[in-house]
């Protein structure tokens, strides 16, 4: 079963920035490499096919509908799953502190 995966206007704008990011560090090279993890790993929400694991910081609240990725490039990507369909609240570099940013994007999505 092929699920729909969509993106909240955060997740959007941070595809957007993890893509000039990777322009400006590498040119379109990095920066097609950037869009081709997306696409891998949007692929693979759609599928079905992820090890995932609930968000520790939510965790802690009793919060477990939305779940996390990590790809080998140290991306997060934070998503909600619903029957047939997959939205996307957060990609964003795993070093990055993010905890007032899920924050708001979940009670934003």
């Amino acid at each position: 079963m092929t699920r729909r995966v969509l993106l909240t206007d955060g997740a959007a704008r941070d595809l957007d920035e993890w893509y000039a990011a990777a322009y400006a560090r590498g040119g379109p090279a990095a920066a097609s490499r950037a869009l081709d993890l997306i696409e891998q790993v949007v692929g693979r929400l759609a599928a079905g096919d992820v090890r995932d694991e609930p968000l520790p910081q939510l965790r802690e609240l009793g919060i477990t509908a939305e779940r996390q990725v990590v790809t080998s490039d140290r991306l997060r990507v934070v998503y909600r799953a619903s029957g047939d369909s997959v939205v996307v609240v957060l990609m964003a570099p795993v070093a990055r502190s993010f905890q007032s940013l899920l924050q708001r994007r979940l009670l934003d999505a």
